[in-house]
């Protein structure tokens, strides 16, 4: 009669290892650049950046139509300027921080923090603002 192989992991070690590695992955989940997943990133190159300058136009844009709304359309807007800062994050679709540089309708200069999903898939709205205000140091 053979002897079954030593090699073989015993059930005991074998669940100890399906263990170990199970708690490993769920809390060091990390993609092959080595950053975290679902951790915010930034964003190089912002100036330049034509998907994250329309985002910004976009996010002023909604925040305006928001603005007529709320003062029956006679909000004064704020005009556009660029996206000074910005960040993205891995959700259900790409969460965007935005640091927007605009100007009020009596000409001073603000900064605004702006958060934006987009979700390309989604036909009928694939861009939403969650998030509009000024940003805390220019408040």
């Amino acid at each position: 009669m053979a002897k079954p192989s030593s090699s073989l992991l015993t059930l005991p070690s074998f669940l100890l290892i399906f263990f170990i590695l199970a708690l490993f992955s769920t809390t060091l989940q990390v993609n092959a650049l080595g950053r975290k997943v679902g951790a915010r990133e930034k964003i190089e190159d912002v100036k330049s950046n034509k998907e994250v300058q329309e985002l910004g136009e976009y996010c002023v844009s909604e925040y305006n139509k928001s603005l007529r709304k709320k003062n029956n359309e006679s909000g004064a807007p704020i005009i556009f300027t660029s996206v000074v800062e910005a960040e993205k994050q891995v959700v259900a679709g790409i969460k965007y921080y935005l640091k927007i540089k605009a100007t009020t309708s009596s000409g001073v200069p603000k900064v605004y923090d702006a958060i934006v999903v987009v979700q390309p898939w989604v036909h009928t709205k694939p861009r939403q603002l969650l998030n509009f205000s000024p940003s805390p140091a220019t408040k």
